[in-house]
């Protein structure tokens, strides 16, 4: 494991173990320091490591510096293992009980060994954490509500999150003897936006004790074999894991069966038996008579279904749809996209940075889009600041010769439906993203006029993150989507699939409704970092997802044909804007 998301995550797990258990933060705080460093590389973290300059490097140093250099070479830490040794599986849930930081978890670890919910809510219940100093019988009844909201919540993970920590375990499983096969299935490779848990099929002799083995390594906390064929535990003393055994020939019947929802695999056995077929995990069988299953393709073929990815996998309604579904989005598809932001505003890489991190993903074009002036909290541009960054961006032309660079914002969809720039301003940019950021209780109908408003403002180019949700945090405020969509389509205004791994919208739900509707996409990263222009990825998963294809999503485009569509929009808009001379009077 060598990217530097895997680095920096391992050193904020240090980071967190350390607050829990250290008196002096301070050391904590050296890991965190560490983390941001790693993120923040201008080159990838093997080159790093290779350089010899990582203990010489401030933020860094000595201690910290052979912890990345095993990380990136090993893919562990042996100080990290002996660190998760130390703590209950699960410790860190206490986290989403409110009023509970790192230090009070440790503070409860250490003077009543609490590492669990159940261990927290006995102790609430029996009065013991009332007499620790800093709590009290209130903050008991406080802390007893939150852990009913905790559970009502499960334990979830964004999907990026789970799936960087899925492919490590199948990396290691691959190399553990006995396993001749390994693959993730359940939610995640279904690229559900939200995971509960980590499965994965590995493929393994029957004469194999790979479990036994996986047991005897601790591969998994807390790891039990429940039957034959599963294993259950989980990674990073948090992370449900479940595995399932399969023989190499029935490898493709586990992997689509574990990979389906319930809904999925119900019909696939319906429409099996309706063929006088029996499948199951371990295969297809036509009376006594064993089929192949060794691939999911098998299966397909036998039933006479289209191969339907992954993605496709969650609902029936794609068995009989196969139309199309062979030019479904794939990010390399994308050859440029919008909605980057920038130092300018809220962001944490420089205009330099995210134009050159542009190049080097092979994009044609990238369109930079800092937030406008309303938007005070994340350094939103004046009209003053505009012109700073329209002329540093002309300046840098030249440096990228193979990029085409267009100009753009994130302007405010103010209460009223009007937008924070005047029409003066906008006509500077090539391209506007209108988006909400106020007022996210407005009632359903002042919201869906609020935003049809905005979108039949000429200068607006797309539609961003269309409710404002930020998964597993924030609910999207209420619209009526129909009228959204269809206000969209009658005014052009293109509406952003934002993958931003935080929102994911438009929700995949909803994309056909858009699409019936004559709605087009854009795949935008909402990107705040150079990392972050890795999310139009989560993006593209999410537009699968929605069963959309290529020539349904704007940015797979070539720069010509977008910088016409942009120059068309802004004649028009230019033309609407203009104040109209009065005709003279006759006499």
């Amino acid at each position: 494991m060598s990217d530097k998301r895997f680095v920096s995550r391992s050193l904020e797990e240090i980071a967190r173990y350390l607050e829990i258990s250290e008196k002096n933060r301070f050391k904590s705080l050296a890991y965190l320091k560490a983390a941001r460093k790693v993120e923040d590389l201008g080159t990838d973290v093997v080159t790093f490591v290779e350089s010899g300059e990582v203990e010489r490097t401030p933020g860094i140093g000595k201690a910290i510096g052979p912890i990345i250099v095993e990380l990136v070479r090993t893919g562990q830490s042996r100080y990290l293992e002996e660190l998760r040794k130390q703590y209950p599986a699960g410790i860190f849930d206490l986290m989403e009980v409110e009023g509970l930081g790192l230090r009070k978890i440790g503070m409860l670890y250490e003077n009543l060994s609490i590492g669990t919910l159940e261990e927290l809510e006995s102790a609430c219940r029996t009065g013991r954490l009332a007499a620790l100093p800093g709590f009290g019988k209130k903050t008991e009844e406080k802390i007893l509500r939150s852990i009913e909201n905790v559970r009502t919540r499960e334990r979830r993970y964004l999907l990026p999150t789970a799936l960087e920590i899925g492919e490590s375990l199948v990396s290691r499983l691959r190399s553990v003897v006995g396993v001749e096969a390994a693959e993730i299935s359940g939610s995640l490779r279904r690229r559900l936006e939200i995971a509960s848990d980590i499965e994965i099929v590995l493929s393994a002799k029957d004469s194999s004790d790979v479990f036994e083995t996986l047991l005897k390594t601790q591969f998994l906390d807390g790891g039990e074999i429940v039957d034959p064929r599963t294993m259950r535990g989980r990674v990073r003393n948090d992370v449900p894991v479940i595995l399932h055994r399969s023989r190499p020939d029935e490898f493709g019947s586990t992997l689509l069966f574990s990979t389906g929802s319930a809904e999925f695999v119900a019909e696939i056995i319906r429409r099996g038996s309706e063929r006088g077929l029996q499948v199951t995990a371990r295969g297809i069988k036509k009376g006594p008579q064993r089929l192949r299953a060794t691939s999911e393709s098998d299966i397909f073929e036998a039933l006479d279904l289209p191969m339907l990815v992954p993605e496709l996998r969650e609902t029936i309604e794609w068995l009989d749809r196969p139309e199309g579904l062979d030019r479904l989005v794939h990010v390399d598809a994308l050859r440029g996209t919008f909605h980057a932001h920038t130092t300018y505003s809220d962001g944490r890489s420089t205009l330099y940075e995210m134009l050159d991190a542009a190049r080097d993903r092979g994009f044609e074009y990238i369109g930079i889009s800092d937030h406008s002036k309303t938007a005070s909290y994340a350094r939103g541009l004046t009209e003053d600041r505009v012109d700073e960054q329209q002329s540093e961006i002309e300046k840098l032309r030249p440096s990228f010769p193979e990029l085409t660079i267009f100009k753009g914002t994130e302007a405010d969809i103010l209460q009223n439906g009007e937008m924070d720039y005047e029409p003066d301003t906008m006509r500077k940019f090539d391209f506007v993203i209108a988006s909400v950021h106020s007022r996210f209780k407005t009632p359903i109908d002042e919201m869906t006029s609020r935003i049809i408003r905005a979108l039949e403002n000429p200068f607006v180019t797309f539609l961003g993150h269309l409710t404002g949700r930020l998964l597993l945090s924030r609910p999207g405020y209420e619209i009526h989507y129909d009228q959204v969509f269809e206000a969209a389509a009658q005014n052009g205004v293109i509406i952003e699939i934002n993958g931003n791994p935080h929102r994911l919208e438009l929700d995949w739900r909803l994309m056909q409704r858009a699409l019936a509707a004559g709605v087009i996409f854009s795949i935008n990263p909402d990107a705040h970092s150079v990392e972050s222009l890795g999310n139009v990825l989560s993006g593209s998963w999410a537009a699968r997802k929605g069963g959309v294809r290529s020539e349904q999503i704007f940015n797979t485009l070539p720069a010509p044909e977008v910088a016409a569509h942009f120059a068309r929009r802004k004649s028009r808009a230019e033309a609407r804007s203009a104040p109209r001379r009065s005709l003279p009077r006759a006499n």
